[in-house]
């Protein structure tokens, strides 16, 4: 993209933020409603929206989350909020990840996704660890450390 500001000519390609990935989601995550992950990326304006809505009673912390995990969340740069980049990645999606785990995790289906068919098992019989194996793994798959059968990373798709 390319902005004209009073005939300073800058263009933003798609460069990487200087802002991590795992704080902004961890932020968005578990204070959201606060719009401190907005505060966090710059962006005091829409932060203090944020903060006086609620996160718009909650609606807007859960559009926020679906951006930062899709690689689109920006800083007030223009900058994307992007996941590191690691070699060797897995040919299963970041996303659909996030979401299996986000929604059945504690059927494990996220598990039975990127193949790992033992534990997937494991997980649906004690359902997520009553919880707790699934909320672990879904902060590993947001940190960027969750890996498939062949212990290759997830991939971020848009990044």
């Amino acid at each position: 993209s390319t902005y004209c500001l009073r005939r300073l000519r800058v263009t933003i390609d798609d460069e990487r933020s200087p802002k991590g990935f795992v704080p902004t989601a961890l932020l968005c995550m578990f204070f959201g409603v606060f719009g401190i992950h907005r505060f966090y990326a710059g962006k005091i304006g829409t932060g203090i929206l944020m903060l006086l809505t609620f996160g718009g009673l909650g609606i807007w912390v859960f559009i926020d989350l679906i951006v930062i995990f899709t690689g689109s969340f920006r800083d007030k740069h223009g900058l994307r909020i992007l996941m590191a980049e690691v070699p060797d990645r897995s040919p299963k999606d970041f996303v659909p990840t996030v979401l299996l785990c986000m929604f059945f995790g504690w059927l494990g289906i996220h598990r039975f996704y990127v193949g790992k068919i033992g534990t997937g098992i494991l997980m649906m019989v004690t359902f997520g660890g009553l919880g707790i194996w699934s909320l672990i793994d879904y902060i590993v798959i947001v940190c960027g450390g969750f890996r498939d059968k062949q212990e290759f990373a997830i991939r971020q798709s848009l990044g």
